[in-house]
């Protein structure tokens, strides 16, 4: 999947950063790039994946490539994202079978271009970390970050995680955070869709910080996952959905249920709209207020899923705004077409 992220500005270094996730050309939207029209409140960019499975030389697509060219140019801190398009196939990075052909095929290609594109950090998008059938693999992972740290200049490395895993996070058997601490810079703990969408979430949202149902998924219990973790606390951070997922069941033909606020804000089919599942304003703010409490930094995905043409009478980036005033304390002010539901 491909991204752009947007950091923050803080006087405090690496606290209070917010990072916004912009999936990009691979996206079926309608956000067209444009550099003088990126959120005020963001000011480190992370562009696009680096995709192992795609061809040498494609890895990153084109016009990916050119706004990375033009954020550098405008004397901007740049990341990108690497991982797979299509089926994950993390063993062949990080414990190859054949190191000529992953030095050839995955290695130096990568080094190649963020050399060249004079990029300052990456975000691993390896979400599913327990699902990676690679013996050692906080070991490898590291090794991995090491090798890629020593051909390039002061990278950044982080590691995206799902927090849908959380009752795994303690446990040091199946993953040993305390030896990834010293390689990777961050974490960022993915609270995107902890729930599917049906009438439970179409109520109280995707990932509630708490909730009464009994199966339902907190971001307090993904909370007390880490906190009972041996991650390196400074460097974590919470990625925060802002995508509004529409329920299978009204888009049977269709591999995308996933959609913008600008379309939600928009529509004029009020009985498929209420089926939606969206956060409503003040759960927003309370997610970025909750992770004040623990995280060093939080995610925002995806700007291009956002209301980027202020459909929802709210400015544009409601939800974003919504967020990042949780997020620093700023006055609550609802957005009420994101509250209809």
């Amino acid at each position: 999947m491909v991204h752009y992220l947007y950091v923050l500005k803080d006087d405090s270094g690496v606290k209070n950063q917010v990072i916004c996730n912009l999936v990009g050309e691979i996206w079926k939207s309608t956000y067209v790039f444009n550099i003088t029209q990126l959120p005020e409140r963001c000011d480190i960019i992370a562009v696009a994946q680096f995709a192992f499975d795609r061809t040498e030389g494609d890895q990153i697509l084109e016009s990916d490539k050119g706004i990375i060219t033009s954020l550098v140019e405008a004397k901007k801190t740049v990341y990108t994202s690497i991982g797979f398009v299509c089926e994950d196939d993390w063993p062949a990075i990080f414990d190859p079978p054949d190191t000529g052909v992953f030095q050839k095929d995955f290695f130096d290609p990568l080094i190649n271009l963020l050399n060249a594109s004079k990029v300052n950090g990456i975000l691993i998008y390896c979400k599913y970390i327990y699902d990676v059938p690679v013996i050692d693999f906080a070991v490898k992972l590291s090794n991995f970050v090491s090798a890629v740290k020593n051909k390039t200049d002061n990278l950044i490395v982080g590691l995206i995680i799902t927090g849908s895993y959380y009752f795994n996070f303690p446990n040091n058997s199946l993953f040993d955070f305390s030896i990834t601490n010293e390689a990777l810079d961050l974490y960022i703990i993915d609270w995107s869709n902890l729930n599917i969408c049906d009438n439970d979430t179409v109520k109280y949202g995707l990932s509630p910080i708490t909730s009464n149902i009994l199966d339902m998924v907190t971001i307090e219990q993904v909370n007390g996952g880490i906190t009972n973790s041996s991650m390196d606390k400074s460097k974590i951070y919470a990625m925060i959905q802002m995508l509004p997922v529409i329920p299978k069941k009204l888009v049977p033909k269709s591999p995308w249920c996933i959609t913008t606020y600008s379309i939600y804000c928009s529509s004029t089919n009020p009985t498929n709209l209420s089926q939606w599942c969206t956060n409503p304003s003040k759960l927003s703010y309370d997610q970025g207020a909750y992770a004040k409490q623990s995280y060093v930094g939080i995610a925002l995905e995806h700007l291009d899923t956002e209301d980027y043409e202020g459909f929802c009478d709210c400015e544009k980036f409601p939800v974003t705004n919504l967020i990042i005033d949780g997020w620093t304390a700023s006055p609550f002010k609802t957005c009420p077409k994101l509250d209809h539901n």
